[in-house]
């Protein structure tokens, strides 16, 4: 993972936006783009496990309405490695989750 000097994490990998369902895939931060966003849930592989780590970083977890320009980030080296939207997203146009994806 690697950071740019207005730390913010480069996109060395690319991005990938979706507005439902799941990404599989490695990601090292989630972007919330527009309102109306009402929950995801956010997963880890730890020792080959898949571990639900929503309530780590969403206070109400995967009930949370998100803010739009929201961005969270793995701790320390973990990444992501299944994002899902679970909620409504609303009825504007562009609405959805930009993935800054890892190797």
């Amino acid at each position: 993972m690697g950071t740019n000097l207005l730390g913010e994490l480069a996109a060395n990998n690319g991005t990938y936006f979706f507005s439902g369902g799941d990404y599989d895939g490695n990601v090292d931060q989630i972007i919330v783009r527009g309102l109306g966003i009402t929950g995801v849930r956010i997963y880890i592989t730890f020792e080959g496990e898949l571990l639900n780590v929503t309530n780590d970083y969403l206070y109400h977890g995967e009930e949370t309405i998100l803010p739009d320009g929201l961005r969270i980030t793995p701790k320390g080296d973990d990444v992501f490695t299944l994002v899902q939207i679970v909620g409504n997203t609303g009825l504007e146009n562009g609405t959805g989750l930009e993935l800054v994806l890892s190797a």
